[in-house]
């Protein structure tokens, strides 16, 4: 009798990739340390390329979420702009994190430091898709922005997206402190990376999301897909601006 053979075809292999990638992720987002170690030590295949895909997916999700309140072209903008967004700012910080775990004396490699960045970046765009319904309801139940009120609904939508970003990273680097700590060895070495790591990630993600707005858009200007100017004023001053307005 003839043994069962698996059937060799490009629909087969997409599903079984799939269905791969399904597996880790649960493992992942459950804190299965050696799945996720697998991943930063790989180099190769899946165990390079998987996180990005999460990272996209939840990145655009999110992103519509994002600019649905302001017009669904610009939801279709955000949508792509945000994926963007964080591939930039890993790819920033992955050398830049490189570099300064070796200057603080962690035994962790550039190789290694990179996949730890984007896997962090994946981890946070999972918990950004997770929230992409509440915050799409939140948007769509707010004063829309033709009525008076459109700047404190502006205001307050968001700083909720601050607030879910922010929730978003510190989850996820709580888990990247925790693969760290298991690749060096040494807990406080990767407290302190992890740390430098964190202050890196808001300075440059909080720049390059100023220079690539509109997110959810300013009542009376335009739905474009980047704004005219878009090195005037920064991500901090924006804040502060909102908290005043709110």
């Amino acid at each position: 009798m003839t043994p069962c053979r698996r059937p060799d075809t490009l629909h087969y292999r997409v599903l079984f990739q799939l269905q791969f990638l399904w597996r880790r992720a649960r493992r992942i987002l459950a804190d299965d340390p050696a799945t996720a170690l697998t991943v930063v030590r790989g180099g190769r295949g899946i165990h390079t390329w998987a996180p990005l895909v999460f990272l996209i997916a939840g990145a655009s999700a999110y992103g519509a979420a994002m600019g649905a309140w302001r017009d669904p072209k610009l939801a279709g903008y955000v949508a792509i702009k945000l994926p963007m967004l964080l591939v930039a700012t890993a790819l920033v910080d992955a050398v830049a994190n490189g570099l300064w775990a070796r200057r603080l004396g962690s035994r962790i490699g550039l190789g290694e430091s990179c996949r730890a960045v984007l896997m962090a970046f994946a981890l946070a765009a999972v918990v950004l898709g997770s929230f992409a319904p509440v915050l799409f309801f939140l948007a769509r139940s707010l004063p829309g922005p033709e009525v008076a009120e459109a700047r404190t609904a502006h205001d307050a939508l968001g700083l909720a997206h601050v607030a879910v970003i922010a929730l978003a990273g510190c989850l996820a680097v709580a888990r990247q402190s925790h693969w760290l700590a298991t690749l060096d060895g040494r807990a406080s070495t990767a407290t302190r990376v992890v740390a430098t790591w964190l202050g890196l990630n808001l300075v440059v993600g909080a720049q390059i999301s100023w220079n690539l707005r509109p997110w959810f858009g300013t009542p009376g200007l335009p739905v474009t897909f980047l704004r005219a100017d878009p090195f005037d004023g920064t991500f901090y001053e924006s804040v502060f601006r909102m908290l005043g307005n709110t």
